[in-house]
């Protein structure tokens, strides 16, 4: 997420102990009906000096946009509810995972990845980045990046077939879900 302007300090990140930080107190910088973005980072904690936490809750209607992180692995604690994650790895597996309270989970640096919540509660989850920042690139900015000509011969199909792609400058993080939940594979 890009800041725009100066550093907004919420009241409560400035806490006496540099060992505690009021992650709930924090006003979501993102915050949409489908989910929101709670983080901290070393200018609200002074104790994140190599990394950076998230706080994200996806509601049942919202998903983690694919994305990757180039340079950044990722460390998940799943806080409440059910959701599914997938990845990508190098060698063109795609991994699928059911998450549940109470589950940790890792993502190595530059894995295609996403999670979208499983029930109409949602899911809350912990997310901690070995990077003060994470680097997100998520899918739908990438696509803005590239021309239609591009786009269709990746696709092969002819560039009058490819729809219409929204341009995106910043990544949403969250979006919403448009399409039906699609059921969970067998065996995750």
């Amino acid at each position: 997420m890009r800041r725009e302007g100066p550093a907004r300090i919420p009241d409560g990140a400035r806490l006496p102990n540099a060992r505690l930080f009021d992650a709930e107190g924090q006003v979501a910088p993102l915050s949409h009906a489908y989910g929101s973005a709670k983080l901290a980072r070393k200018q609200y904690w002074a104790a994140l000096q190599d990394l950076s936490m998230y706080h994200l809750r996806i509601g049942g209607q919202g998903m983690r946009e694919p994305h990757w992180h180039p340079i950044t692995a990722e460390l998940g604690y799943v806080w409440r509810g059910r959701g599914r994650m997938r990845v990508l790895r190098p060698d063109g597996v795609l991994d699928e995972y059911e998450l549940a309270p109470g589950q940790a989970y890792f993502i190595p640096r530059a894995y295609p990845h996403h999670i979208e919540a499983l029930t109409d509660e949602g899911i809350d989850f912990l997310i901690f980045f070995d990077r003060p920042t994470p680097g997100d690139i998520g899918y739908r900015a990438t696509a803005s990046a590239f021309s239609r000509e591009v786009l269709a011969a990746a696709f092969s199909v002819p560039e009058r077939e490819l729809p219409s792609l929204p341009y995106t400058p910043v990544d949403p993080l969250i979006v919403e879900r448009i399409n039906p939940r699609d059921p969970p594979a067998s065996g995750s």
